[in-house]
């Protein structure tokens, strides 16, 4: 009798001691998206037709051979654009709990209420009791719905997903994912170029010069190689003027910029708004003119969508042209012509030019920026596009460069 007593003691504070500690481990890997559809998740059912999240709940070593547990998954919306204040979309929890014995994998797209069993990673069945339990009201719902249907998109604001496991009598394990979706529309060229008209004007000074481009931030990062941003790319392709009625259809033609024609495209990388032409690409010729045009990838919950950039034409510079347009006798390098770019026509005239004490003196093309040799090319571009800087929110300006002194060295 007194030994009956004890097992029972013993027992009793072994259930008591499996309750001090985690009887389960849940493992959640969130499924990184840049734009989420409405289509993801229905709330009156809960049902969804891409993964949000993939969990693995399992016992804990001291646990019992079985554990309940109780199962949510909850998304909750705060949006301005739609006038929610941290209100719960849809929440899917279990009204009986799960009974595990062997791991299991779920995901959201197992939390519905068409779904009565799932199976653990021996095959065997396990029941599944599942109700929605929150949701939006559905006049907000509706007003919501109405105010999205042509894109079908969640607007931008945070959404928190949450998954939550709690066992018998034990501490719930949750696991959140908070995203601030700003859903990413804008893809503008800086520089090189502009319209054909203009070729005479939007002249690089290289044959390897540096594209530059304005997209809104991408709050997306790629699960294989752990880089954050949409990832970008770009190709280039000669104008000619007897093969090519428009821009659109120069581009769409042979690229000099993948040479694999196959590819359409080269990756210019995830996140950049600069790349500078690869001297392994094929060589952009003297006083030729090319076009370009970025394309940007958006991963969102009904695949990935692409972004594309206007066109722009530029035109190679030909420092061998005798067309006479210059009166006085130039440094028609490309630090040459960059140095005057810089400093101005009338510095230029008055030191370079006729009389002036560095006449017959030319660049000699070592540019340095802030103790750091830098290419001619990248100078250029700030000279078009001005200097960037960046607010305490992320967003980007360009202001115009000033020129406060000229150091010359012979």
């Amino acid at each position: 009798m007194h030994k009956s007593k004890l097992s029972k003691k013993v027992l009793s504070f072994l259930i008591w001691l499996s309750c001090l500690f985690s009887q389960i481990q849940l493992d959640v890997n969130w499924t990184p998206y840049v734009t989420y559809y409405l289509s993801m998740v229905d709330i009156n059912t809960g049902e969804s037709n891409m993964p949000i999240f993939l969990a693995e709940l399992r016992r804990e070593s001291i646990a019992l051979d079985s554990v309940d547990v109780d199962i949510e998954f909850e998304i909750i919306i705060d949006s301005d654009a739609l006038g929610v204040d941290n209100e719960t979309l849809v929440k899917v929890e279990t009204t009986k709990p799960i009974i595990l014995t062997a791991p299991i994998h779920l995901s959201n797209m197992d939390l519905n209420l068409t779904t009565d069993k799932i199976f653990d990673d021996y095959g065997n069945p396990v029941d599944l009791h599942l109700d929605i339990t929150e949701q939006l009201d559905m006049e907000q719902a509706d007003q919501m719905f109405s105010a999205i249907v042509q894109t079908g998109q969640l607007p931008d604001g945070i959404y928190t997903f949450r998954v939550v496991a709690t066992p018998e009598n034990g501490t719930p394990i949750e696991s959140v994912d908070i995203l601030h979706i700003s859903n990413p529309s804008m893809l503008q060229l800086i520089s090189p170029g502009g319209i054909l008209a203009d070729t005479t004007i939007n002249e690089v000074y290289t044959s390897f010069p540096v594209f530059q481009w304005e997209s809104d931030p991408c709050n997306y990062i790629d699960p294989i190689t752990g880089e954050s941003g949409c990832e970008f790319f770009i190709r280039v392709a000669e104008f000619n003027s007897k093969e090519h009625s428009s821009m659109d259809q120069a581009i769409e033609s042979v690229t000099r910029l993948p040479l694999d024609q196959s590819l359409g495209f080269t990756r210019a990388g995830f996140g950049v708004t600069t790349f500078q032409y690869p001297t392994d690409a094929g060589d952009l010729e003297a006083g030729k003119i090319y076009v370009w045009q970025v394309k940007k990838d958006i991963v969102t919950t009904s695949g990935t969508e692409q972004l594309f950039s206007e066109i722009m034409a530029f035109k190679v510079k030909d420092f061998t042209s005798t067309d006479g347009q210059n009166e006085n006798p130039e440094d028609t390098s490309p630090a040459g012509i960059v140095l005057q770019s810089l400093i101005g026509d009338d510095l230029t005239q008055q030191y370079f030019g006729q009389g002036g004490l560095l006449e017959g003196m030319i660049a000699n093309g070592k540019i340095t920026l802030n103790g750091e040799s830098v290419d001619v090319s990248f100078i250029q571009s700030m000279v078009s596009v001005g200097i960037v800087s960046e607010d305490v929110n992320g967003n980007e300006t360009y202001r115009t460069m000033e020129v406060i002194s000229v150091e010359v060295v012979e």
